[in-house]
């Protein structure tokens, strides 16, 4: 099975190996540029990834 990665409105499926940190690298995308919730509830970037898992990740936004 995979896991469902969510960034926006776009949707992604990735393996069930590793964390949400190095799905995101996987992607070329830098994990430590969102926010993670699994069910709702935040989640860090080393949550492990197991099979079934819906990740939502929420750009950060930061001002200069």
């Amino acid at each position: 099975m995979a896991v469902l990665i969510i960034i926006g409105k776009e949707e992604y499926n990735v393996g069930s190996e590793g964390t949400i940190a190095s799905a995101l690298c996987s992607m070329d995308r830098m994990p430590d540029t969102f926010l993670f919730f699994v069910d709702e509830r935040p989640v860090p970037m080393d949550t492990p990834l197991e099979d079934g898992m819906t990740i939502k990740a929420i750009k950060v936004a930061s001002g200069g």
